[in-house]
């Protein structure tokens, strides 16, 4: 195998696990997207669902605090989940009036009312405690029913391209144009294989038929000898 030779098989390797790998990141893009039945709703699979962070209201120093542009793993929660959260814990709801989703923690629990409030406000105005409420305290309150799913964990950085990979544009780039791109190497790959199987083949009939020629020839001699 000659160096050039070399080169394109390693490189259909690459290829290949390109190909595959960004092939099974659609699949599982699509198949989370199919749990979309709303603008309510968070693209999940089997109830593990992400949604990308816009804005620094959980920012800080905890563990499970998290900056813009981050993407944060929850829980979707069934009615019985809901009725077993905590203050403390992070939760994901729909606001109705802003048409995003809020991702906040759980200061009290009045009933079936749940209070949350950001990180951030909390430090700078103080952490409601369900008697100490002030003007500057941005406080959200929701119905467990509005809840949609519970904080798990969270990559820095990742939410922001997730963001962008699922918007149309984003997703042509990100998604179709590489595919494209490496299913037309593939192409490339494959035809070439194709034409070096066949100069193979060609090869090796050329020589049998070389082969088959000599020996004709040397038992003519042999027998032109014998007379």
């Amino acid at each position: 195998m000659t160096s050039k030779q070399k080169v394109f098989k390693y490189l259909g390797i690459v290829g290949n696990v390109l190909f595959y790998l960004l092939l099974l990141v659609l699949l599982l893009f699509s198949i989370s997207n199919l749990s979309i039945q709303n603008e309510r709703d968070l693209p999940n699979i089997f109830g593990k669902g992400f949604v990308s962070i816009l804005s620094g209201s959980m920012d800080g120093e905890n563990q499970d605090n998290f900056p813009t542009g981050s993407l944060v793993f929850i829980d979707i929660l069934n009615n019985d989940q809901k009725d077993s959260l905590e203050p403390g814990q992070i939760v994901v709801f729909f606001d109705t009036v802003q048409k995003i989703h809020i991702i906040h923690r759980i200061k009290t629990i009045e009933g079936d009312l749940v209070v949350t409030q950001g990180d951030v406000n909390a430090n700078t105005f103080g952490h409601y405690n369900g008697e100490n409420i002030n003007a500057n305290m941005q406080l959200e309150i929701n119905h467990k029913d509005q809840i949609i799913g519970k904080y798990t964990g969270h990559f820095t950085g990742v939410g922001t391209f997730i963001q962008e990979v699922r918007s149309p544009n984003g997703f042509l780039l990100w998604i179709v144009l590489p595919l494209l791109l490496l299913f037309g190497f593939e192409v490339v790959v494959f035809v070439r294989f194709l034409l070096q199987r066949n100069k193979s083949k060609l090869e090796a009939k050329h020589e049998a038929e070389k082969e088959k020629l000599r020996l004709e020839i040397q038992k003519e001699m042999e027998a032109n000898q014998k007379k």
